[in-house]
């Protein structure tokens, strides 16, 4: 080996042998292509897709709790609590805009609010000067007028009024009527419908009575027929509301017909319908008629009361001597004349119907669906079943005895004084109590 070529290079030990002859044998191979192992991504992905998919779940489940959270809360606000109360504030008591007041109003004790003011008077008899009582206000008007301010704040609201501000209806219908005095009697009613006995006996009193009447009743409607006659035919009032085919009689015309011109607007309408009805069967159908309308108040009936009321019996009957009823038999009499027994009654149940349909209309006016009856006689008591209904209305029965001399009528008796203990007067003989008036509480 000469100086020139150069030594060779010195072996690596830590080379295993043989390597140096694989390591030519490789550098003369092709080179392996390299491969990563992380795969292709998707477009969503590289958006950033699922980070944004759990962000819209999470929300979502967010957004149903407060959905849920806000629904219930105002479903509850909306319910009402049955003790609480709401103020028409703009909207009206219920309206939208009533403020609703979340908190149960206990009102006070009634008891204590209620205590009777202690009365302070000078303990000296001789003092000059002495203190009035102070109003005293009761447990049970202070209730009154709690329930009937219901429209007010009430207690607690600061500016309500509501212990005085309702008003109770009272007893009775409230129909109540000032009693009027008519001939010594007291009539309580707005509006009446007057019968006058216009028949010979009583000519001479019609113009008289009408100008008393119409001193306290200037639009009383005066209706002029002949007697006073109730008469009765097969258990129907003949010229009644329900009263068909022939009569057995007729009461004939008076001396003195209705004048139209007085009468108002219901009572020309009532006689263009019943004036031959009333012509036919005189009182009896003008009661029959008249007790079932609404327009009066009262009825007035003036006469001797001498006709009575009979009622005759047809159907399966044979005629006798009775003349004047078409020779029928009399089945009940109440009158004057001697040729009857007055008094005997043979009627059947059904045949005294009529009696009980009067009497429930009269007992009606004591609640406000019935007139009262009024009865003014010149010579005796009228008959046993008008005085029933007179008492069974409320009306009175009024002697006048002293028309007959053309006196004056009687002058109203004054007025008893007050009792010391505050207690209201008892009313005069005869003259019944008029309705009871509507109760208010104190204010």
């Amino acid at each position: 080996m000469s100086e020139d070529t150069p030594p060779p290079p010195p072996a690596d030990d830590s080379l295993p042998p043989g390597s140096a002859e694989v390591g030519a044998e490789a550098s003369d191979a092709p080179a392996p292509e390299l491969k990563t192992a992380r795969g292709q991504r998707s477009f969503w992905q590289k958006l950033g897709g699922e980070g944004l998919t759990i962000s819209l779940f999470i929300h979502g489940i967010l957004i149903i709790i407060a959905a849920i959270w806000v629904i219930s809360t105002v479903t509850d606000s909306v319910k009402k609590d049955p003790d609480s109360f709401s103020t028409g504030a703009g909207g009206g008591s219920a309206g939208d805009r009533a403020k609703n007041q979340p908190h149960k109003v206990v009102p006070k004790n009634a008891k204590t609010l209620a205590k009777n003011a202690s009365r302070i008077t000078s303990k000296n008899a001789n003092a000059a000067i002495s203190l009035p009582d102070l109003p005293v206000s009761s447990s049970a008007a202070m209730m009154a007028g709690m329930t009937a301010g219901g429209s007010s704040k009430g207690f607690g609201g600061g500016s309500g009024g509501g212990i005085g501000s309702g008003m109770g209806v009272g007893v009775g219908n409230g129909r109540n009527f000032v009693g009027k005095s008519v001939m010594g009697a007291k009539i309580f009613a707005a509006k009446i419908a007057v019968f006058m006995d216009a028949s010979g006996s009583m000519s001479g009193y019609i113009d008289r009575v009408e100008t008393e009447i119409r001193k306290q009743f200037p639009d009383a409607d005066v209706y002029c027929y002949n007697g006073l006659f109730i008469t009765v035919q097969d258990g129907i009032i003949i010229g009644g509301e329900h009263f068909r085919g022939q009569p057995i009689r007729s009461a004939g015309l008076g001396v003195r017909e209705t004048d139209q011109k007085k009468l108002t607007g219901t009572g020309k309408n009532l006689y263009k319908k019943f004036d031959d009805n009333f012509k036919l069967g005189s009182a009896g159908a003008w009661l029959d008629i008249m007790r079932q309308q609404r327009s009066y108040d009262a009825l007035v009936l003036f006469s001797d009361f001498q006709d009575g009321v009979t009622q005759y019996r047809i159907k399966g009957e044979k005629t006798d001597t009775n003349v004047q009823g078409g020779g029928f038999p009399i089945i009940y009499y109440d009158g004057v004349r001697a040729d009857v027994a007055r008094g005997s009654d043979a009627r059947k149940p059904v045949e005294r119907r009529w009696e009980e349909e009067w009497l429930k209309s009269f007992s009606d006016a004591k609640d406000g669906k019935g007139p009262r009856l009024y009865c003014f006689s010149t010579e005796q008591e009228p008959q046993q079943l008008l005085s029933k209904c007179v008492l069974a209305s409320g009306g009175q029965i009024k002697m006048v005895t002293w028309l007959k001399t053309g006196g004056a009528p009687p002058e109203d008796p004054p007025a008893p004084p007050a009792a010391a203990n505050g207690a209201a007067p008892a009313p005069a003989a005869g003259v019944p109590l008029p309705a009871p008036k509507a109760y208010k509480p104190p204010r």
